[in-house]
């Protein structure tokens, strides 16, 4: 997910004569990413969410599903600070500047978009607290993966797979054929279609880098 002028999340409405919508599970990123946190750091630990736009449904819902999905470790993952930074790598680092001098220990950050996390990791490095805390982004950008493969500050991604929009074009063929999916019984697409979120660390990164926009 991103500001207006770039990089947008691919929600997809495809119409003629019924509908369908195709889209990634906001909520399913949050609870992924707290999940892997959770395991990461044992269920003990100081946690950063930087957040995209304040007040959008993509942003509530990520948090949404961090905060329910840390809720298993009975207030041992803290979440020390919260604050949006738009989707902007700029923002992020400025954001990720001020909590650093806040905050004197941060166990893992996460990030709901892979591009703003970049800024975050910049700010991090900056302040020589790289061997510290870990990062998770989100989206699955090749920058993010890139630094995945490497191993170190940025552990984790979760993929909010750019190929819908591929998937897009193939319903909306099928709707102007009064087709069904092959798989299923029903003559009729199916009026929704939310994909998981797959997570993404240095263990799967190889296969699913070519994804990566």
């Amino acid at each position: 997910m991103a500001a207006a002028g770039r990089r947008v999340a691919p929600h997809i409405n495809v119409a003629a004569p019924s509908s369908t919508w195709i889209g990634g599970d906001n909520y399913g990123i949050g609870k992924s990413a707290a999940d892997f946190i959770a395991n990461e750091l044992k269920c003990q630990g100081n946690v950063v969410e930087i957040q995209g736009v304040a007040g959008i449904s993509v942003t509530e819902l990520r948090t949404k599903g961090f905060t329910d999905g840390i809720k298993k470790c009975n207030g041992g993952i803290k979440i020390v600070a919260s604050q949006p930074a738009d989707f902007l790598p700029d923002k992020g680092l400025q954001v990720m500047e001020a909590i650093l001098q806040g905050q004197k220990k941060i166990d893992a950050v996460y990030t709901h978009d892979d591009d703003m996390a970049m800024g975050v990791v910049q700010a991090i490095k900056a302040a020589n607290r790289d061997d510290e805390m870990f990062v998770t982004g989100t989206g699955g950008s090749k920058d993010a993966m890139n630094q995945i493969a490497q191993g170190g500050l940025y552990r984790a991604t979760f993929l909010y797979n750019p190929s819908m929009s591929g998937s897009a074009v193939s319903i909306a063929k099928l709707i102007a054929e009064k087709k069904g999916l092959s798989e299923l019984l029903e003559p009729e697409v199916p009026s929704r279609i939310e994909l998981p979120a797959t997570t993404v660390t240095k263990e799967n990164v190889a296969a699913v880098q070519n994804l990566g926009y």
